[in-house]
C-alpha cells in the first residue's frame, strides 16, 4: 500500500546510495527500513509461514556446526525424506490454513544433490 507522501519504489540505486546507508547508526538504518516497509506494506500485518523438513537428522556430511549430521547425538530421532505424496499433502494443509508461503528444507549442501522425485535432481557429480 504505497503512501503517495513517498517515493516510488526503487530499483535503480547508485552504489554510494547504498554505501550511504550502510554507514548509518543502526537505529537510524532500522527507522528508515520501517518506514520504507509501512509504505508498502501494512505495518500490523503479520505473514505466517510454513517451514516442512522433508528429512530430518543422518545426514551424512559434516558441516562442523549443523546438528542434522548424523555424528551429532541430539536426542531426535532421524526421519526418512518424506514421499512426495506426504509433502504435497502438507503443503496443501498449510494452503488451506491461509498460509501464503510454504517452503520445505532438507540437510544437504550444496556439496551433494540428493535424488528425490519431487525435486526433479539427480546425483551430483
Amino acid at each position: 500500500m504505497p503512501d503517495s507522501n513517498h517515493g516510488d519504489l526503487r530499483h535503480n540505486w547508485q552504489k554510494e546510495e547504498v554505501e550511504a546507508l550502510f554507514s548509518l547508526p543502526f537505529n537510524d538504518l532500522l527507522y528508515q527500513a520501517h518506514s520504507t516497509h509501512r509504505q508498502w506494506f501494512d505495518p500490523n500485518a503479520v505473514q505466517v509461514s510454513t517451514l516442512l523438513s522433508v528429512q530430518t537428522g543422518g545426514c551424512p556430511e559434516d558441516c562442523g556446526y549443523c546438528p542434522q549430521a548424523a555424528r551429532y547425538h541430539t536426542g531426535v530421532e532421524n526421519q526418512e525424506m518424506l514421499s512426495v505424496d506426504s509433502v504435497v499433502t502438507a503443503a496443501a494443509a498449510a494452503k488451506a490454513c491461509g498460509r501464503p508461503r510454504n517452503s520445505i528444507t532438507s540437510p544437504w549442501s550444496s556439496t551433494i544433490t540428493p535424488v528425490h522425485p519431487l525435486f526433479g535432481l539427480a546425483a551430483a557429480n
